[in-house]
């Protein structure tokens, strides 16, 4: 079921409830803001109103457009390991270290909140960290685009008898999940709560990780039987299977082989998934051939929440989007509205992703070093999720200043005689803080500016208020 969905900023609304103005007559796009991150990223902030069984609400969305350029990329980046959780903010001081700048993030997978492991699967510099039952996910090949789908990824044990078995990777092993692969990227322990039947493993073939289609030849080392929390050497892998399983043939199986034994891990997907450089899992699409979906398990009961999603146009841009759930000024969707509004942004398909207290938006603004959180997390604080989809740069050096940025940026509601305080920021050409290049002036139709960038709105204004700012030529 379509719902209207209208674009409007708080003083519209306020004077549209004060008047009794009809929300359908208001202009949708022209009350919506942004600022340009990068020569084609942008960031939209605005409110939707929502129609609804019981009335309209306000929900406030935040959502970056992407549109694909050379100096600018997508990728799925996580902690030092699997297991655990991080902010957004720790993940971004770990790519600073690897000299890449943000220019912009979300929260991605859902994850188990005991352990922080994601479900679905996880692929990072185009190695496969982490992966269990197929699930939809999102990708993003070298050249910064991206698919949205199901990889069909599978992991077999393939045993020197001929034997072949199911098997997952870096997740929590039990009684009835079979066997289970672990790495380093997992963490230095498996961490098991259940008993296990460990077998070392050491690759012995040209390859030493996986992907997603391949195969890793690697052969048996050690074996370590009644252990829950088995210990991974660096460069070693290590197969499990609990002594309890349901599974009593493969545990056999398992038991059968001996040190020195060889044995292969064998990857397949679906062709179209075969060189992403980095992926992660979602739950359900919610747009799929340019069409909302209707009918979501994960929302059965059709819950308002802050949401997260990430969607695909028709002109391959990709939609990083948010929308908060906080009190009674964002009321949040349910999986339907959110689907309308992908496909309402152009979406010909999308993907659900971690939302309530996980959903965050982070951003560099224009001319900052800094990130900030662009949302309003329903937790009043950031929460440590599983993994991130970033927006990413080469760090550079700062050069001269190229462009002038005006914060608070876009439209914002105030009233006759108002005061806000404005500041001006410098970046170079790759949108990196540089040095003012002089002194700031400023003007304003409307009101008056201070020297120190103080606002003052005319008693009489009404309508726009337009702030001008200039340095050293620049404007």
């Amino acid at each position: 079921m379509k719902k209207f969905l209208h674009m409007l900023l708080a003083l519209a609304l306020m004077a549209a409830l004060l008047t009794g103005s009809v929300f359908a007559a208001l202009d949708r796009n022209a009350f919506s803001s942004s600022v340009r991150l990068s020569d084609a990223t942008r960031l939209y902030s605005s409110t939707q109103l929502i129609s609804t069984t019981d009335g309209v609400k306000a929900a406030q969305e935040h959502y970056v457009r992407y549109e694909g350029e050379r100096d600018v990329r997508p990728i799925v980046a996580f902690g030092s390991e699997i297991y655990g959780a991080s902010t957004i903010n720790q993940i971004a001081k770990k790519l600073a270290d690897d000299d890449l700048s943000i220019v912009a993030g979300i929260n991605a997978s859902f994850f188990d909140t005991e352990t922080g492991i994601p479900y679905g699967l996880v692929v990072t510099d185009g190695v496969l960290r982490t992966a269990s039952t197929d699930m939809p996910s999102v990708g993003f090949f070298s050249d910064g685009s991206a698919i949205i789908g199901s990889p069909e990824l599978e992991l077999r044990l393939c045993t020197p008898d001929g034997g072949e078995t199911p098997i997952f990777y870096n997740k929590r092993l039990n009684t009835s999940n079979g066997i289970g692969l672990y790495s380093r990227d997992y963490d230095s322990m498996t961490k098991n709560k259940v008993s296990a039947y460990n077998l070392l493993l050491k690759p012995t073939g040209r390859a030493e990780w996986l992907t997603m289609s391949g195969t890793l030849e690697l052969e048996i080392t050690g074996i370590k039987a009644d252990t829950a929390s088995c210990s991974i050497p660096e460069g070693y892998f290590v197969l499990a299977i609990a002594e309890n399983s349901i599974y009593a043939s493969a545990l056999d199986n398992m038991k059968s082989l001996k040190q020195g034994d060889r044995v292969t891990i064998r990857t397949s997907c679906a062709r179209d998934w075969e060189n992403v450089m980095y992926a992660c899992s979602g739950s359900e699409l919610l747009v799929e051939n340019g069409t909302p979906c209707e009918e979501f398990t994960l929302d059965s009961e059709k819950k308002s929440a802050s949401r997260t999603a990430i969607g695909i146009t028709k002109d391959n841009a990709l939609i990083l989007y948010t929308v908060d759930q906080v009190d009674s000024s964002s009321g949040g969707m349910n999986l339907a509205e959110l689907a309308d509004r992908m496909a309402e942004e152009g979406c010909v398909t999308a993907l659900n992703l971690d939302g309530g207290g996980s959903t965050s938006l982070g951003a560099v603004y224009p001319g900052y070093s800094a990130g900030a959180t662009v949302n309003s997390p329903e937790d009043g604080s950031l929460r440590a999720c599983a993994n991130f989809i970033f927006l990413v740069r080469d760090t550079t050096r700062a050069r001269a200043a190229e462009q002038l940025f005006l914060y608070p940026y876009g439209m914002q509601a105030v009233l006759p005689g108002a005061q806000v305080n404005m500041t001006v920021k410098a970046a170079d050409g790759n949108y990196m803080a540089a040095e003012l290049p002089g002194d700031v002036s400023y003007g304003a139709d409307g009101g008056s500016v201070s020297e120190k960038g103080v606002l003052t709105v005319d008693d009489d204004a009404s309508g726009y208020v337009t702030v001008y700012a200039s340095s050293g030529g620049l404007e």
